[in-house]
């Protein structure tokens, strides 16, 4: 889970032997997210958007990872693998995947 603002996180599903589950996503977390998982097995919550979910998600199988850092150092195996691979991107047809529709905004301190 990655903090997203307010009670959003962005957030992806694996089993252990990383088999996605669902997909990724930006949820609004309430008390039943992921309710109909956890009634049948124990979700472990890492990442930014997992801190702020501890209070809210009090599920008994919901087990939250203190101290999880991201990095991108957690990406040099699958980097070295498509360079192996000589799996590349083109860079000029590349667009990005984006969950959410991004809305820019003026400060309202600028208005003051």
């Amino acid at each position: 889970m990655i903090d997203a603002r307010r009670m959003e996180v962005y957030n992806a599903l694996f089993t252990g032997d990383a088999v996605m589950i669902r997909e990724t996503s930006a949820d609004i977390i309430d008390e039943m997210s992921f309710r109909e998982i956890l009634d049948l097995k124990k979700i472990i919550f890492f990442g930014t958007g997992a801190e702020k979910c501890n209070s809210t998600l009090t599920h008994p199988n919901a087990l939250f990872e203190k101290g999880f850092s991201l990095s991108a150092s957690y990406l040099h195996i699958p980097s070295v693998n498509a360079l192996k691979d000589k799996h590349f991107e083109d860079v000029a047809y590349f667009e990005p995947y984006y969950l959410k529709e991004f809305i820019a905004t003026i400060p309202r301190k600028l208005f003051l």
